[in-house]
């Protein structure tokens, strides 16, 4: 697992603008001071996400997501910590001193380590003798070293167990190997699933080898072209958007994403010089990939094969994406059975005149609809129109009133039959949205109101912090005293105090962090004045006492020495009169 230096972060974290750095994910707004954005995390229809330059701190008034840069990169990328300064690292270039950046979870890290060790045996083997007559046949179809080395194409040799000889000398679990589709046990024989392929490792969001897929080269004609590695623990399909994780940065240059339908053709646009492309792991797009698109929030174009399978598989993922909302494209490409042909028979410069010339999905829809139909035949012009409608039924009103009047033109056919045919439409006229992950702030007490701008005024200045071990030094809650006594540490170690890097520091507890998270949503990125902070700790000590005096009264109660029971009675009179 890597490590990196506090010292390292902070100075990552000090030299990162986080305006940015995230502008580099979303089209930011200035409004006065800050900057706003449609946030991420949400489904947003109207700039709640704001960004402080002054603070260094993002915060989403609607889904209450928060934090410094660290945490938008985690959150954005869905990345861990270590690989979110790595990140950042990278885009401010700065070297970080880091090696091992593969942050495998507790729970799996035997699995990952396992699909590691095993990619680098297959890309090892490509490079050696037995490997020419693969590197020959991945250079014919384009694929260079270095787009092997970029891939970590490999190749599984052609004997019985090779592999698990290999893994067993490891003293990896045979079972383990075994449940993560590597090899196969059959009685007391047990040998390796892939078997002279070029093996082409699968990685998961986060960058991750959780499987292969193996492909023959030799013209085999008694065997699958491809096989998969069977769903595991760490492996599901439905998760995984193939090259995913290198496509990223590029997704976000070129501000669309491109979906083909299998994993060669990623690497053969990748090698090309078309980075921002991703490739379906089924037929049909999951939910989760669907939110991980969705959360590019950029246009995502489909560019499945040239068959009938590749186009009902377009017109399928096409329903499901424009029904989320997301802006949907489409490439159909003449003349080849794939963008892979298309790059070999047409050269990749005409491939990219398609992608600049991508159809929106509801011109495409239009156009699909027309499939094996005589429109100047009365009954399939009847049949076209009723689809058309139908598909429309869920638009907006925009796109409603657009197409209608396309068809109107198109046909001569009066624009208010089109409407009144749209209005005998079954109910559910609009769009399905996901579900808005909206947390409701919960209405603070006076006393809950007061600490949270306590801490957060401590946690931006230091000199709040002075005056709370002057005058307060105590909270009610747990939580309170926990994080107050971790700023006062923080700002005793540094001698100084900062949000942002102070946010990084305690994401090292959880429960702390979130709370922190909490406290940052509460305060709109606003220090109170020193008077206003005086004023919350009088509420504080205010409170502290009368719940002091509910305790001593309940002690005088119970007290049946008249002696202290007097001692208690002085002290509860006292108070009264404090409070």
């Amino acid at each position: 697992m890597a490590y990196i230096k506090d010292e390292e972060i902070n100075a990552i974290r000090d030299s990162a603008d986080i305006v940015d750095i995230i502008s580099g994910y979303l089209s930011l707004k200035q409004r006065g001071k800050n900057f706003l954005a449609v946030c991420p995390f949400h489904d947003d229809h109207s700039p709640s996400l704001v960004v402080s330059r002054e603070r260094q701190m993002f915060n989403c008034f609607t889904c209450r997501t928060g934090g410094n840069v660290f945490t938008f990169i985690m959150k954005y990328e869905n990345v861990s910590f270590v690989e979110a300064v790595k990140i950042v690292a990278d885009k401010i270039g700065y070297n970080l001193n880091i090696t091992d950046i593969n942050d495998y979870t507790t729970k799996n890290k035997e699995d990952y380590e396992i699909m590691e060790f095993t990619k680098k045996f297959y890309l090892n083997n490509i490079f050696t003798e037995q490997g020419i007559k693969a590197r020959k046949y991945l250079q014919e179809r384009g694929i260079d070293e270095a787009i092997i080395r970029e891939f970590n194409i490999g190749l599984s040799l052609d004997s019985k167990d090779t592999l698990y000889k290999l893994l067993n000398n490891k003293k990896y679990n045979i079972d383990k190997i075994s449940d993560l589709g590597l090899v196969n046990k059959v009685g007391l024989d047990i040998y390796d699933v892939f078997s002279n392929r070029i093996m082409i490792p699968i990685e998961d969001l986060k960058g991750q080898v959780v499987g292969f897929t193996g492909r023959i080269f030799n013209g085999e004609t008694d065997t699958a072209k491809y096989m998969n590695t069977k769903e595991t623990e760490i492996f599901k399909k439905g998760q995984i958007l193939f090259n995913y994780h290198n496509a990223r940065k590029s997704i976000r240059e070129e501000k669309c994403a491109i979906v083909v339908e299998g994993n060669m053709d990623a690497i053969k646009l990748s090698a090309s010089g078309i980075k921002n492309v991703v490739a379906l792991m089924g037929v049909a797009l999951s939910k989760e990939q669907i939110d991980v698109l969705k959360k590019l929030k950029v246009p995502i174009i489909l560019m499945l094969d040239n068959d009938s399978a590749g186009l009902d598989a377009t017109v399928k993922n096409g329903d499901l994406l424009d029904a989320s909302d997301c802006d949907v494209r489409v490439v159909r490409l003449t003349d080849a059975k794939d963008p892979d042909e298309y790059i070999r028979t047409k050269g990749v410069d005409a491939l990219k005149d398609n992608i600049n010339h991508a159809l929106k999905y509801i011109d495409f829809k239009l156009e699909y609809l027309k499939t094996n139909k005589n429109l100047n035949n009365m009954e399939d012009l009847i049949t076209y129109i009723k689809e058309v409608i139908s598909s429309i039924n869920s638009e907006d009103d925009l796109t409603k009133e657009l197409v209608i009047s396309k068809i109107s033109k198109d046909y001569e056919i009066d624009a208010e039959i089109l409407k009144q045919e749209l209005n005998k439409m079954p109910e559910q006229k609009i769009k399905e949205k996901p579900e808005i992950k909206v947390i409701e702030k919960p209405k603070l007490s006076k006393y809950q109101n007061a600490v949270s701008k306590i801490l957060y005024s401590m946690m931006c200045d230091s000199t709040y912090i002075t005056v709370y071990k002057n005058r307060l030094g105590f909270f009610k809650e747990k939580k309170e005293r926990m994080l107050a006594s971790e700023i006062v540490y923080y700002n005793t170690v540094h001698n100084n105090i900062n949000i942002a890097d102070f946010i990084t520091y305690i994401m090292r507890d959880e429960d702390l962090s979130a709370f922190v998270n909490e406290i940052i949503s509460e305060n709109n990125n606003t220090v109170v004045s020193l008077d206003e902070f005086n004023s919350c700790v009088d509420v504080v000590l205010n409170i502290l006492k009368k719940d002091r005096i509910v305790e001593l009264k309940m002690k005088i109660k119970q007290e049946l020495d008249v002696n202290k029971k007097l001692e208690l009675i002085a002290k509860l009179t006292e108070l009264k009169k404090e409070v």
